[in-house]
């Protein structure tokens, strides 16, 4: 059985689009994405994103991969790896979205029921029209003579008070 190199491989995936060169490849640098990977500690979350972000950057960097430049494969390869791995580390969000957050997820304490004692005046008002009566932050700024930053830091307390 006939072993080839990369360059072989690369010849014949760019000229003849075979798949058997290109599973070759891809079996061969698999395990380089994901220590690379690794390497940035990513989020389990984020784990399978990153993966398949490698394997479509390991087809772009054989298609484009020029053996006349001097590099080898590999660290062709490699650089560019690391390039997208710090790229989407740097543009994954630093928060996180939850579609089913709920203030109050206990169903059978309504929002009438909470103990506001322990809130300030000014925490009731914004309270009683935020969470009550479902009114938008900006209309109760408005109506309050405060800025939009004054409420929703009123918010905010009464969360952590709550």
């Amino acid at each position: 059985m006939h072993r080839y190199n990369d360059y072989e491989l690369i010849y014949l995936v760019q000229n003849e689009n075979c798949e058997e060169a290109f599973k070759k490849l891809l079996g061969k640098y698999k395990l380089m994405i994901y220590k690379n990977i690794y390497q940035y500690n990513p989020d389990k979350f984020y784990f399978d994103d990153y993966l398949q972000e490698g394997l479509m950057l390991m087809n772009k960097a054989i298609n484009i991969f020029e053996e006349r430049r001097g590099k080898t494969f590999t660290r062709f390869f490699e650089l560019i790896l690391k390039r997208k791995i710090f790229e989407l580390n740097r543009k994954k969000p630093l928060y996180e979205i939850y579609d089913d957050f709920e203030m109050f997820p206990d169903k059978e304490q309504s929002i009438e029921e909470i103990d506001t004692e322990h809130l300030t005046k000014f925490e009731n008002i914004v309270f009683n029209k935020y969470f009550v009566e479902n009114q938008n932050i900006s209309y109760i700024a408005e109506v309050e003579n405060k800025s939009v930053k004054q409420i929703y830091n009123a918010i905010y307390r009464i969360k952590n008070k709550i």
